[in-house]
């Protein structure tokens, strides 16, 4: 079983990993025509970079699980493969897991749920595959806001660009 496991894992990582490296080339080859659009390449190139390695995860991390629960050929396999995994992947990123644990049996063998990566909020989900959305409240600023040029409210006597504001 764990060669199986390497097995599906490095050939996804492996596969999705030639295919983000062509992406990426042909983004570096077409980004220089975001300047007609005034917009800065160099900016634009990371930007889409970062999504697209979001994107990686986030399919390798799909393409890994979808193989692994394909693999299990009966459900006695897949109820040993479950108990098998670490409690903590179980509890956060376990398809068909609610607040107390997996649930085993053929109802989490039909579900399908979203990637982790792919969940609003805090990466988890709910047993029914709905996404969990977290109510952050605004953060607050104690003091008035000091502007750049304004004199730094540490009292070193320089601006506050030059001061603490250069680590802001």
């Amino acid at each position: 079983m764990k060669s199986l496991e390497r097995y599906i894992i490095l050939n996804a990582i492996d596969r999705l990993w030639q295919e983000h490296l062509y992406a990426m080339d042909a983004l570096r080859e077409g980004v220089y025509l975001r300047g007609y659009a005034q917009k800065d390449p160099l900016i634009e190139y990371k930007t889409e970079a970062f999504d697209m390695f979001t994107d990686l995860m986030v399919n390798i991390k799909s393409e890994v699980l979808n193989n692994l629960f394909r693999s299990t050929s009966n459900l006695q396999a897949f109820e040993t493969f479950l108990s098998t995994l670490p409690q903590f992947l179980l509890r956060e990123h376990g398809p068909g897991t609610t607040s107390s644990g997996p649930v085993p049996g053929p109802t989490t063998l039909g579900r399908r749920s979203e990637p982790s990566g792919a969940v609003a909020g805090n990466g988890q989900a709910d047993g029914d595959g709905s996404e969990v959305t977290l109510d952050l409240a605004p953060v607050r600023r104690e003091m008035p806001k000091v502007g750049r040029n304004e004199p730094c409210p540490c009292g070193s006597g320089k601006k506050f660009k030059n001061c603490c504001g250069r680590t802001a």
